[in-house]
């Protein structure tokens, strides 16, 4: 602390210096599922289940407030248009001062506690920070009068690195951005750019820089935060909202996306989508059931349906979601309102199912679920649905989730 003479009065500078509130997120336990196989005689039962808890990292402390410029923000970004007036206004010092890697700069609030989440907001926001670790900030008084606050970042890397690390990633990205089906609906944007996360990507706690983007574009390893600021990155180049949103799966620490698809919200969790995590932490996993690269059980979802696992951090006011419209079962004619054999029978018999000898069927409700299984399983129905289905067929179902996934068919 510092002590000064100002017209003739003493007044002290204090200088507080908070942790990093960037944390660094780990994995989830996944959900347990019940694993079968079925013949066309008796039904024989394997129980396994899949991999609990799958990776933890070290959370790091973080605050940050920034100097006030009059930036317009554009609609992809939701935090921002959630606050307040005099909240906004701290958003955009902050946003300034982080992007330009100023050195310290007053701001508008002498509410420190609302400088942590304001800073919080904007890296929420905005996943092309990827070199902000954190911020300290300075309380200044006058006697026993707080009279003002400055702000400054703290950064993993110079100005001039970032925007080199920044222009490797836009390169790296080049390919897939020329790729993305733009001109059909949001709903194919959203999931090209989902399936090229995930198979361009590997879980894996050990990655570096696993809290942000560079793990992902620069490394292919990652865990759930570098995961899910990657997703959002991507979406925000292609002109959609997306918030990255923090929260817990069980006790562990965890991050996911919300996103605006053709004017409704969703939630999508790309981690949970990826097969990587899933096995990670189980040796074992693969010698007892067969899972698909890409799992699309949180792609677009309710908040109703991803609150069964993922619970929110109180950071800022989310939306309910509630449209089940681009829901990935729902568009791709994979969900059942009730015992459909026809449809049963077209999923079947599709090239996709064909392709890939393997499908899920999402259940509308959990008397929807136990008539699937009882009709497709107990009756044994599956092996005059599959034409020419014989010896036996892998099936795993999941009752939290409502789902039952088919393997090994043809």
């Amino acid at each position: 602390m510092t002590w000064f003479m100002k017209n003739g009065r003493i007044a002290l500078v204090i200088c507080v210096i908070t942790g990093v509130i960037a944390a660094g997120l780990g994995g989830c336990g996944a959900l347990g599922q019940n694993f079968d196989q079925i013949t066309p005689e008796s039904s024989q039962t394997q129980m396994s289940e899949t991999s609990e808890p799958l990776g933890q990292e070290e959370e790091e402390e973080t605050t940050g407030t920034q100097e006030e410029t009059p930036v317009e923000i554009p609609e992809i970004y939701y935090g921002y248009h959630v606050l307040g007036e005099k909240e906004q206004v701290l958003y955009l010092e902050l946003f300034d001062a982080l992007s330009q890697m100023s050195g310290e700069v007053a701001v508008s609030t002498l509410d420190s506690a609302l400088l942590d989440k304001i800073f919080e907001c904007v890296l929420n926001d905005h996943p092309e920070l990827f070199y902000v670790e954190g911020f300290k900030y300075t309380e200044h008084f006058l006697g026993d009068a707080l009279t003002g606050i400055t702000f400054v970042g703290t950064y993993s890397m110079t100005k001039e690195e970032a925007a080199l690390t920044l222009e490797e990633i836009e390169n790296r990205l080049s390919e897939c951005m020329s790729e993305v089906p733009l001109h059909e609906d949001e709903y194919s944007t959203v999931k090209f750019l989902y399936d090229y996360l995930i198979d361009n990507t590997e879980y894996d706690t050990d990655a570096d820089d696993n809290q942000n983007i560079c793990s992902v574009f620069l490394g292919g390893r990652s865990v759930c935060q570098g995961y899910a600021k990657a997703m959002q990155y991507m979406l925000q180049q292609v002109g959609l909202q997306s918030l990255l949103v923090t929260g817990y799966t069980g006790t562990e620490r965890h991050a996911w996306n919300l996103v605006r698809v053709n004017g409704q919200y969703y939630y999508l969790d790309p981690t949970w989508g990826d097969a990587s995590y899933s096995y990670s932490g189980d040796d074992e996993l693969d010698c007892k059931v067969f899972l698909p690269p890409v799992n699309y059980d949180y792609f677009l979802v309710t908040t109703s349906e991803i609150s069964k696992t993922h619970s929110f951090e109180d950071t800022i006011a989310l939306p309910v979601c509630d449209s089940t419209q681009d829901n990935y079962y729902v568009r791709e004619g994979l969900y059942f309102e009730g015992y459909d054999r026809q449809q049963l029978e077209n999923i079947f018999d599709s090239d996709a199912v064909r392709q890939a000898d393997y499908v899920t069927l999402k259940c509308a409700n959990a008397q929807v679920y136990h008539e699937m299984l009882s009709e497709i399983i107990e009756d044994r129905q599956i092996f005059t649905i599959v034409a020419g289905g014989e010896g036996t067929i892998s099936y795993a179902s999941n009752e939290e989730l409502g789902t039952i996934s088919f393997w090994n068919i043809f």
